[in-house]
């Protein structure tokens, strides 16, 4: 047996499970912090994107190999206001070449824009 190469896997699973267990911890923290439009008026697309992020790596850490998102889901999630073209544009950005518009209208500002996430490549 080569005890090096077991060895040197070990701690490259070991590392990858450290990171995935950091997001994760930035996910609980953004969880648990309320973002209400009258709490926090100044919600962003970029923190939109990381909840969008966080709950890709959630479904990759759980084993799933897909993830389908609904823009009206994270708005009501994210309890925001008004924010209808912010969550949609941060959906479209967090997309991959082979990631799938499911549902879209004529605006692109849709609350029932749907988009299905392949996680397959996530690391």
């Amino acid at each position: 047996m080569n005890y090096d190469t077991i060895i040197l896997e070990l701690l490259s699973r070991i590392q990858k499970l450290e990171e995935e267990v950091k997001s994760l911890r930035e996910v609980i923290s953004y969880a648990s912090t309320e973002h209400t439009a009258g709490d926090n008026p100044k919600t962003t697309t970029g923190d939109i994107r990381t909840y969008i992020e966080s709950q890709k790596l959630q479904a990759y850490s759980s084993g799933q190999t897909e993830l389908t998102l609904k823009a009206n889901d994270i708005h009501k999630n994210l309890q925001l206001k008004n924010r209808m073209p912010m969550v949609c544009n941060a959906m479209r950005q967090c997309m991959a070449d082979h990631d799938v518009v499911l549902h879209d209208t004529a605006s692109g500002h849709s609350s029932t824009l749907e988009i299905k996430y392949y996680l397959s490549g996530k690391s």
